[in-house]
């Protein structure tokens, strides 16, 4: 189903916070907090219409000045949200640089600064170019309670947190999910076009049956008829974004109510439980402390982030932690008696028909135990396991049968039926990653069936090796010709569990069983 939004992180989870809100199907997006914007496009930034500033701290406001930068010759307006003390300091921000050159015939640029009190927006100004930013005073927009912005498609909502300053957390509410039967639209001969999209804003601003949207070529059609045999209507998306907290017990019901149910929910995990010490002291999150709440709060999907520089390359450790609490279940790590084959065990069953969040499948893959690389010798079976990886389904659907270990030197990464050693080197790996769908599609399956004996491996195209990866020394694949380690780990004497470790992508995880 598509979504209204898709979120993601700026920067890596150790890095500025930030969350980058693409409005799919719009030329638009919003932010949450403005830290290190350097990995966002000019093109990217320059879609962003609100940005929601949780507090004035460098490493959540770092990005103001590039923000402005690139939009400052530009029509398109700017608003900008954060708590009480904020229009202040941005007023003194806008005073810190010289605008001679600013006039009234400058590009209208406008930029509008409100603050929200923990209740309600208080305080509204405006700043424009053609003013050299002089600030101009605004009554603020009449919202319900708890609002910072309210449009037809959807609402942002804000808790106010006690971070030994206000911290404030957000809440995207999609109003309704309104997605369309293609093949309705096909079978109807009704054309796909912007007319869509007024339905859909219609339904989701509570707009009644009778009301008729004009659809090219066909003319006006009744919002009921189109209810009921074009679009399907579900619950609306949720994001929520939560940084900068004390584990307090207000700030855990306030987190937990803006939270509650969320498709996605992003939360600071700054240190690990051990250092709850820290924590406190500094008003963050621990890790586990995050989970909790992710728990509590019932939300569908956890990412963590703003972990500690302390950590260093031990930061799967704080996913690790944040996951086992998020999702205790999936840390519980059965013993396996790796002496004789056994039954699938129930967890594995699970995690391939239901699949597992990522941070649920690093905590499963941390719990087993390592493999010899000469255990690995001779032929298995291959088959991903779903984690919400771009490539998940992918090679199977190309024929991938499994992995070949002749020796610790001789090894044929992927083997495709009927037993075709293909080099690695010639596959398309990074358009794949890009574009999922299209690497799914009928046609490329096609052109696969029809290269793939071109693409054979002529020799070996990768090794074997014992490498240390998350605190545990075990087997690993080492590719010859491409950035990727493939590392391994034992369910039992049959089994194994792989994460495929690449720059390009997070990890994918597959199950390799042996041939008899």
């Amino acid at each position: 189903m598509t979504q209204l939004v898709q979120p993601r992180l700026v920067n890596p989870p150790e890095g500025d916070p930030g969350v980058y809100l693409d409005f799919r199907f719009g030329r638009r997006a919003m932010l949450f907090d403005l830290g290190d914007l350097a990995a966002l496009t000019p093109r990217e930034l320059l879609r962003v219409s609100h940005a929601f500033v949780s507090h004035a701290h460098m490493d959540h406001v770092a990005g103001f000045d590039r923000l402005l930068r690139l939009r400052l010759h530009r029509p398109r307006p700017l608003t900008v949200i954060g708590p009480e003390g904020f229009l202040k300091q941005t007023e003194n921000r806008l005073g810190a640089f010289t605008w001679n050159l600013l006039d009234a015939r400058s590009v209208d640029f406008r930029l509008t600064v409100q603050e929200f009190d923990g209740r309600r927006i208080s305080a509204a100004a405006e700043f424009r170019a053609r003013e050299a930013f002089r600030r101009r005073d605004l009554p603020p927009p009449a919202l319900e309670p708890g609002l910072v912005l309210s449009e037809a498609d959807f609402t942002v909502e804000a808790k106010a947190l006690d971070h030994k300053v206000t911290s404030l957390a957000f809440a995207l509410q999609e109003r309704l999910r309104v997605n369309v039967w293609r093949s309705a639209l096909d079978a109807r001969g009704l054309p796909v076009g912007a007319w869509l999209g007024t339905a859909k804003t219609a339904i989701r601003s509570g707009a009644p049956d009778a009301q008729s949207i004009e659809i090219p070529g066909h003319g006006p059609m009744p919002l009921g008829e189109l209810r009921r045999n074009v679009l399907k209507i579900e619950r609306g998306q949720r994001v929520a974004y939560v940084t900068d907290a004390a584990d307090t017990a207000a700030n855990r019901d306030r987190i937990v109510a803006l939270s509650r149910e969320a498709d996605q929910l992003f939360i600071e995990a700054t240190f690990l439980e051990a250092d709850r010490d820290l924590a406190t002291a500094t008003a963050h999150l621990t890790a586990r402390g995050a989970g909790e709440i992710a728990r509590a709060a019932a939300v569908r999907r956890v990412t963590g982030f703003h972990h500690s520089a302390r950590y260093g390359d031990q930061l799967g450790l704080v996913a690790a932690e944040l996951a086992a609490a998020a999702e205790p279940d999936a840390a519980r790590t059965e013993v396996p008696d790796i002496s004789v084959p056994a039954g699938e065990p129930n967890w594995l069953r699970r995690w391939r028909q239901k699949g597992l969040s990522p941070e649920a499948a690093l905590i499963r893959f941390d719990g087993l135990p390592p493999v010899d690389t000469t255990e690995l010798i001779g032929a298995w079976r291959g088959t991903g396991l779903p984690s919400g990886h771009p490539l998940d389904g992918l090679l199977e659907r190309l024929g991938w049968r499994g992995k070949r270990f002749e020796s610790e030197d001789r090894v044929d990464p992927l083997v495709f039926e009927p037993g075709l050693a293909l080099d690695p080197a010639w596959l398309p790996l990074k358009a794949a990653l890009r574009w999922p769908r299209l690497a799914r599609s009928r046609p490329s399956r096609i052109g696969f069936l029809l290269l793939r004996h071109a693409l054979r491996a002529h020799g070996p195209a990768a090794r074997l090796a014992p490498v240390c990866f998350r605190g545990c020394t075990s087997a690993a694949m080492i590719y010859d010709r491409q950035p990727i380690t493939d590392h391994f780990r034992r369910i039992d004497a049959t089994r194994l569990i792989g994460l495929m470790q690449t720059r390009a992508a997070p990890p994918y995880f597959f199950l390799l069983t042996r041939e008899t």
